[in-house]
């Protein structure tokens, strides 16, 4: 954890080596709360690689080490939200084993399900189930209390069994 730390506090010192690093370490984690939130891998992407310049601009004004995954989850949120409000199309782009085939229609089937939730619901629960984030870092990441963090987790969880068609089968 200290060794994080001191990277952090490196690359707000201004070494792009340090930034570089922590980016890195964090690039699949990126991609896939990306992916989840626009469900194109193009566009996941291009977040990803925005994500990581609007942190290489913006890391001196970082006030707290400690919070750079948080600090950095906040900024891939907003560039995402840019992305998915485009009212982009849909693409997908999976290359499929005659194994899968069922696995990989019940996870599209899942992600459709997800993209029908409304947006204060399925992010939180993209960052809880996907991303793996306590209630209390969710709450950091979007600046709401961490009361509003579980009623959405409940309401999300509850729209899914409701409305969504396949999370029975999971």
């Amino acid at each position: 954890m200290k060794k994080g730390i001191e990277l952090v506090l490196q690359a707000k010192r201004g070494d792009r080596e340090a930034l570089s690093t922590l980016l890195i370490d964090r690039q699949s984690k990126m991609y896939k709360t990306a992916l989840l939130y626009v469900h194109n891998q193009e566009d996941a992407l291009d977040i990803v690689q925005e994500t990581s310049l609007q942190a290489f601009l913006s890391i001196k004004h970082l006030r707290h080490p400690q919070y750079f995954d948080t600090w950095l989850v906040r900024i891939l949120i907003n560039v995402s939200r840019r992305f998915y409000n485009r009212d982009r199309p849909i693409s997908e782009v999976v290359e499929l084993t005659t194994d899968c085939h069922r696995q990989v229609d019940l996870h599209q089937d899942l992600m459709q399900d997800l993209a029908m939730v409304p947006e204060k619901y399925r992010l939180v629960l993209i960052l809880f189930y996907f991303n793996e984030l306590q209630e209390s870092e969710i709450a950091k990441v979007l600046r709401v209390p961490t009361g509003t963090v579980k009623s959405r987790l409940n309401r999300g969880r509850e729209w899914l069994r409701e409305k969504g068609d396949v999370i029975r089968e999971y």
